[in-house]
């Protein structure tokens, strides 16, 4: 058997986890470097109202999951032949039957 050999310090730490370059930045406080000329800057004012990032929110929706008979599924296939989605199909269906009034 051989005699265990010590490790080197160094190389013990460099093999723990870092920590990110950006770790205490807060994404909501980010801010993006100004690459706009600066004559450019002084001629547009900054927005009142800070524009959005990431993606757009959707409308809520829930999973419609049923079974149909092949007549709906086709009266369903005649109206989406149109370019509508079945989704709408179906929404307009329910709403010209049962929609508020």
């Amino acid at each position: 058997m051989s005699d265990q050999q010590d490790r080197p310090n160094d190389l013990r730490a460099r093999r723990r986890p870092q920590p990110a370059a950006d770790e205490k930045v807060d994404p909501v406080d980010y801010q993006r470097p100004a690459t706009v000329s600066a004559a450019f800057q002084t001629s547009v004012t900054a927005p009142s109202v800070p524009t959005r990032r990431g993606r757009p929110r959707r409308e809520v929706t829930v999973p419609f999951s049923t079974r149909l008979s092949p007549e709906i599924v086709e009266l369903i296939d005649a109206a989406t032949e149109g370019g509508e989605t079945i989704r709408s199909v179906i929404e307009e269906a329910v709403r010209s039957r049962y929609g508020r009034n």
